[in-house]
């Protein structure tokens, strides 16, 4: 089972190569990811939600990966307040908060063949994280309590939910365009995300950043460490729900931590050295999980 993440890393290798050797730029990069972020993740969440039956959303697994996120922010916040750094919000997020688009949903697809647990995950961090850091770093902003809102694949989210609760039903020749659309976030996401591992010159990598090895160790090790034993001693999940909360658990700190960072004009270098860190060591740590629970 190991063998299937093998695409999923030629994908992203392939993607730093084409910016590292300057067969793509910038501008591709960002058109790359806006699509998966504005249309083909939106289509696997809406169809994979209108196809779940009534209840059909796995709520326990889902329970047991929030109970660990929310430990590990807590965690990263408090130690970096003891260890009187400025960046605590930040360095929580990064501890925490976990690339769910653009690995995620590779990863849920493509190694566990079903996008229920993760389509969960995006609606936890979007819906109710986010308002709540973005509160945090910018209390007198009144538009973020509307950032949901404004987020494609909360949008998804909530028109599946509607199809779910209600019972509707789209015709194939509806379901089939968008399947075709979500058959491209895999290929688009993972190609997106190795070209933002090659930092631009003038961006240096800071490995001697003293926080990095509080946050680094937090998001890939502990978090993950933290959800297989929730999942499993906890809420006695079965073997295949511990290896999914377990492997979502483990993804690195997602993109947006240096978006939000940026946007509220806090510093950013923690955030941007830890999605860039924590995306190159999830390569090995993503796979010794599958190794061990798969």
């Amino acid at each position: 089972m190991i063998a299937a993440f093998a695409p999923l890393w030629i994908l992203t290798f392939l993607g730093w190569a084409a910016n590292r050797f300057g067969l793509l730029n910038a501008s591709v990069e960002r058109g790359l990811t806006h699509f998966a972020f504005t249309f083909a993740i939106p289509a696997v969440v809406f169809t994979t939600l209108v196809r779940l039956p009534l209840g059909g959303l796995p709520l326990v697994p889902l329970a047991a990966y929030a109970l660990s996120a929310i430990f590990l922010g807590l965690s990263g916040y408090l130690i970096m307040r003891w260890l009187r750094r400025d960046e605590r919000i930040i360095a929580a997020m990064a501890s925490a908060y976990v690339n769910s688009g653009n690995l995620g949903i590779p990863v849920a697809i493509y190694v566990l063949g079903s996008a229920s647990l993760i389509v969960g995950v995006v609606a936890f961090q979007t819906v109710l994280v986010t308002p709540f850091i973005a509160a945090l770093l910018d209390k007198s902003d009144r538009r973020l309590w509307t950032l949901p809102l404004r987020v494609p694949v909360v949008l998804a989210s909530a028109a599946g939910v509607v199809f779910t609760l209600s019972g509707w039903t789209l015709p194939d020749a509806v379901l089939r365009p968008l399947d075709l659309l979500g058959d491209a976030a895999v290929p688009t996401a993972l190609f997106a995300l190795g070209m933002s591992l090659h930092l631009p010159p003038g961006e240096r990598l800071t490995l001697k950043r003293p926080e990095l090895g509080v946050v680094i160790p937090l998001k890939i090790i502990f978090q993950p460490l933290v959800a297989y034993f929730v999942a499993r001693y906890l809420f006695r999940l079965d073997d295949a729900q511990v290896l999914a909360v377990t492997l979502f658990a483990g993804l690195p700190t997602a993109q947006n931590t240096y978006i939000y960072a940026t946007e509220y004009k806090v510093p950013n270098g923690l955030s941007r050295d830890a999605v860039v860190v924590s995306s190159v060591l999830s390569l090995g740590t993503l796979s010794i999980i599958l190794w061990l629970l798969g």
